[in-house]
Parts: structure tokens; sequence; C-alpha cells
């Protein structure tokens, strides 16, 4: 009786599905001649884009970063859109992100068309400020008031939480600069971190001032004498020639020609096939998501975020190379990094399938730590300015929570066989000679680390031990340092999957991403053919396995901090 239900809700989904596709189909984008696509920016914006068909179909809300690229790339190429307004409200994205997204908006205004940037966030909205500054003219709603601040990085430190909650926190690094072990041990900034935080600052900040002062043609102290004003009213940034004045969108309208150019709402036009423009045709690229934190098994969701399956990953690569259609593969990084088993995983299918195909890297926001070790192995390394990369160290985090239990009148007992049993027990103390096992692990897993890095980079082990030591570069400075070829972001990345593979720089290329989302029979499938209830739904049962922490007390992480945001 089960499965006949199941059967006849499928049907019935079936049919839906169906209706709603021939409706799409007949109906067809309404693309009027003259249009100006209003390009509206806000939220976040994920890595990969989503797995399942039905997403797919419905064009969810939230969209990826690729589809905002590729929407600025059909707009640049199609002969009804005669401009464009880019609606920038309060973005949730690194600097990496920012630039990926300018760096489309610059190269769209190579097709003469107009750009138009309309800032709506009331303040603090430097990375906001930073992609509209693309635009050849520069407006603000009227109620914005400070959208450069300056650059700020919070960091917090855990180190004295520790003794009030009766825990004993054992954690150890490799690298001075290893700020994850400072958060999480430490108390106060270290002078290593300090120094590294200072400089991944002053890179961002400069790249920042520079890019805002070449846009709109002024001396970059002029940009900063105005930054360290703030807040100041929209009548001084026009004044300052960092404005065109305030407006609305209905003004803008009226702007770019009024009933005669038609406004084309940004979910209209992302009915639009790029085929139908020639983009996306030609020899396949293969791009393999790898984003969020590392683990070993398949990737997911946690309440933190995604979290990257090694098996997931490597499937993915070797699926990639064994296709005999593709002809480049582009490894697409964000990750602050993770196990250090998983991390190793990954890095070993990158070479075997680099005995087929080229292997390009392209960063995104983060490729740090296990994120860089992972990317060290690649044919090529692709990196924006801003991108938060390195972090070349372990650390190894093992708390003794017996005191806690005791205060909540829990009391434990281990019994063990074996003199290091007892070494990722979190309700016995670690010993001395415990440690120094842990410590003996981290020493071979870095330098497992530097030889990776060493081999791929084709750098000393010394030097690669010189810039590593946990330290955190931007994409710039690791392109000056060797750990990074070329700067750039997505579209950098795929001109250089197709120069290696071969391919003019001209011709399109078709993208297919891995691993391959599944089809909706696939999907359907398994849930028809079990007679096995379900007793909870899927988003809980992911939500209690989240509760469980991705990594056992006493691994070895190549992991930096999980975030260092530049505000």
């Amino acid at each position: 009786m089960r499965r006949r239900t199941r059967w006849i809700l499928f049907l019935l989904f079936v049919l839906i599905v169906a209706a709603f596709i021939a409706r799409r189909v007949l109906r067809g984008p309404a693309v009027l001649n003259n249009s100006y696509l209003v390009l509206e920016l806000n939220g976040s914006y994920a890595e990969a884009p989503p797995q399942d068909i039905v997403g797919r179909l419905l064009r969810r809300r939230e969209r990826t970063l690729f589809d905002v690229l590729t929407m600025i790339r059909e707009a640049q190429v199609d002969r009804r859109i005669k401009g464009m307004i880019a609606k920038i409200d309060s973005l949730n994205i690194g600097w990496a992100k920012a630039q990926d997204l300018r760096d489309a908006l610059l190269e769209y205004k190579k097709s003469g068309k107009p750009l138009l940037a309309l800032l709506q966030q009331e303040s603090g909205s430097n990375e906001e400020y930073y992609i509209a500054s693309a635009g050849e003219r520069i407006y603000l709603s009227p109620d914005v008031t400070a959208p450069l601040t300056g650059l700020a990085a919070e960091y917090f430190f855990l180190g004295g939480v520790w003794d009030k909650l009766d825990i004993q926190m054992n954690v150890d690094k490799i690298g001075e600069y290893k700020s994850v072990g400072d958060m999480i041990g430490g108390k106060e900034m270290t002078p290593a971190n300090r120094e590294m935080g200072d400089a991944l600052l002053d890179s961002i900040y400069g790249q920042f001032i520079s890019a805002v002062a070449h846009a709109r043609s002024l001396d970059p102290a002029a940009v900063t004498a105005l930054i360290d004003q703030a807040p100041v009213s929209p009548l001084e940034y026009e004044t300052a020639h960092l404005s065109d004045g305030t407006k609305y969108v209905e003004d803008l309208h009226d702007e770019v020609g009024g009933e005669q150019t038609p406004l084309l709402p940004m979910k209209d036009y992302a009915q639009v096939d790029p085929k139908s423009l020639g983009l996306n045709t030609g020899p396949l690229v293969a791009v393999v998501y790898a984003a969020g934190t590392i683990t070993s098994g398949e990737s997911g969701t946690s309440f933190e975020g995604p979290m990257m399956g090694a098996e997931t990953v490597s499937r993915a690569l070797e699926d990639a190379a064994a296709d005999d259609a593709v002809r480049a593969i582009v490894l697409r990084i964000d990750s602050p990094g993770g196990s250090a088993l998983a991390s190793d995983l990954v890095w070993r299918a990158t070479q075997e399938a680099r005995k087929k195909k080229p292997v390009i890297v392209s960063m995104s926001d983060v490729a740090g730590s296990g994120g860089y070790y992972i990317a060290a192995g690649a044919s090529r390394i692709v990196a924006e300015p801003a991108t938060l990369t390195g972090s070349i160290g372990v650390v190894m985090v093992r708390p003794n929570i017996r005191g806690l239990l005791a205060r909540l009148g829990i009391n434990t007992a281990t019994l063990s066989r074996g003199k290091f049993a007892d070494v990722g027990d979190i309700t016995t103390p670690l010993s001395a000679e415990g440690r120094q096992k842990l410590i003996a692990e981290m020493d071979h897993i870095y330098q497992n680390f530097v030889d990776r890095v060493a081999t791929g980079r084709k750098l000393s082990a010394e030097r690669v031990n010189e810039i590593g030591r946990g330290r955190v570069w931007t994409g710039a400075q690791a392109k000056e340092n060797g750990l990074v070829d070329e700067l750039g972001g997505f579209a950098t990345a795929i001109q250089a999957a197709k120069e290696a593979a071969g391919i003019a720089s001209t011709q399109e290329v078709e993208i297919a991403f891995y691993p391959r989302p599944k089809s909706l029979l696939e999907r359907l499938g398994g849930w028809l053919d079990t007679d096995t209830p379900v007793s909870l739904p899927a988003s809980w049962q992911r939500a209690l396995v989240s509760l469980s922490p991705p990594f056992e007390a006493g691994s070895v992480l190549t992991m930096m901090r999980e975030s260092i945001e530049v505000r």
C-alpha cells in the first residue's frame, strides 16, 4: 500500500513538473530590444550550483556566484540589452568574490554598453562601493550616509574561557603564524599574529583604495582622506567625486530613457539560455567544486556551512578525468582546510587526474591550510588579489572536559589497554608522553605538507618553510612569493584551462560541473524502491548529525581560522 501511494505521488509530481516546463518553454523569456537589465546584487553567493534538478528548474532565489557571472556575460553579448543598472544592497561575501563580480562588470563594460551603479546599503558598505566603482556613474540612495568606512578585522581569543568552564584545553601548533591555535588556546594576539594581520589588512586596503581611486580618476590620498572623515553626507561624497549624486531606481529609469527603455528584472533574464547567445558551447571544461571544511566521507552541510567530503571531491575529479570529452579540469576551492588526512586524499586525487588532464585551481575567498594543500599539486593556480591563502601549518586541539562534567554532577571512568589508548579521550588528562606523540604526528604531517608544496610549486623545502609556518597571505602576496601563478577570478581560470588544453583563447567552451547533479528519477528512485519508512525529515537528520564535531579530539588539522573577515 505504501509503495502504491508513493507511485501515485510520484506521477502527480512528474505531471506538475512537466506542466511547469511546458509553460516556461511556451512562454519563453520576454526580453525586449533596448532593455536595461537591473542586476540586483545582495546577500551571499554560494560556490556550488544547486545539486537537485528541482532547484535548477525553479532557479531558486539564492543564486550561486557562477549564476551571476554568467548573467553578466549574457548581458554583454545580448544585442537586446542596451545597458545595465547594478542595484547593490548588503552583501555577505568575501573580498575575492567581490573582485570576481567587479572583474565581470569591468569586462562587461568592454562591450561599450552603459553601466550605472546604485548603492542602497545604509552604512559600512566598503565591498558594495568597491563593486559599484566599476560603473561609469555611481549613485547613492538618499539615505546612504557612510558607504566608505575603512577596513577592520576582528580577532577573538578563547583561552580565558576554558578556566572558567573547568576545561583543560591542550593546543599545539607548528608555525608561529598559525592563528587558529591562538584563537582557541590563547588569551591575546601574539606578535606574529599581529604582524600577519597587519600585512593582510595593508594588502586588501591597498587594493581597495587603488581600485576606487583609478575608477573615479582620483588621487589615492583623496580617497583615504574621505574615509578618515566617515561618516559623511551624500553631498560630501558627490563633492569629492566619489558619487554622481543621489537617486532612486525610478530616477535612473528616467535617465536612461524612461518608457522608451524597458527595465528588465533579473529574475526574468535568468530564464535566458546561455546557449541561445552562443555561450557555454564548444569544447568541454570540467569544474569541480571543493567548498567548505574538509572532512572524510561524503560532502554535506552542517550548521557551520558546507562540508567538503574527500570521497565526493576525489570521485568528482576521477569522473572528470575519465570523461574523454573533458579537455581540462578547474578545481574551484573555497575552504579554510580541515582534516589533514582528508586533505591528502583530495591532493592524491588531483595528482591522478593530472595524469590525464590539466588541473587548474581557481581560488575563491579562502583557500588556506588544507585548502592550499589540495591546490599545491595543480598544473596552475589562479587566485584573486584578495583571496586568503597559504597558512601552511598544522594544529592539534585536545580538550579534557572532566572538570566541566564534574560541575554538572557527571562522573566518568576510562578503562584502557595500551599505553596511549586514551590519547583521544576528552575525559582524561593528556599525559606529557601522549602530548609528545601527538606533536610527533604533527611534525610528520607538516613535513609532508611542506614536501607537497615544494614539489608542486618547484620550490625548496627551506623556502616553503620560510613562507609557511602557518602564515596566511593574500593572493597578491602569494603570487609574489611563488604560491600562486596568476591573479584573477573564475574567468581567468577558464582561460588558463583553455590554454593548458590547447583551446584557442577566443573559443567558447562548455562548462560541466562535478559532481554531476543527480536527475530527478535518480533522486526519487531510492525513495520509491524502499519499504523502510523515514522516521525524521532529512533536514532534521542532517541537523542532528551536525551536532557532532567533524573531527575527533587530538586530530591533527591543516586548518586556518574559520574566517578572517575584513569589513
